[in-house]
């Protein structure tokens, strides 16, 4: 498991929504529960408890590249 730093940015859906224009909150929980099941991204979504959900804004970014190649682009 990753090592979580303290100078790494960790933000909620709302902080994540704000930073990525135009991204729905449905399009966002779609791509939550992919990173969630991914080996490779799962380390950057984290539940501490049910209501409460922190990203990390590099790992999100990696994640998004890694959909942009899948997708061909």
């Amino acid at each position: 498991m990753k090592k979580i730093s303290a100078q790494e940015i960790w933000l909620n859906k709302q902080g994540i929504l704000n930073r990525f224009e135009g991204l729905t909150k449905s399009t966002l929980n779609v791509w939550l529960i992919e990173m969630r099941q991914s080996p490779e991204f799962y380390q950057y979504v984290i539940n501490p408890t049910q209501r409460l959900v922190w990203i990390n804004l590099e790992g999100f970014i990696k994640f998004l590249k890694w959909k942009a190649h899948e997708r061909g682009f």
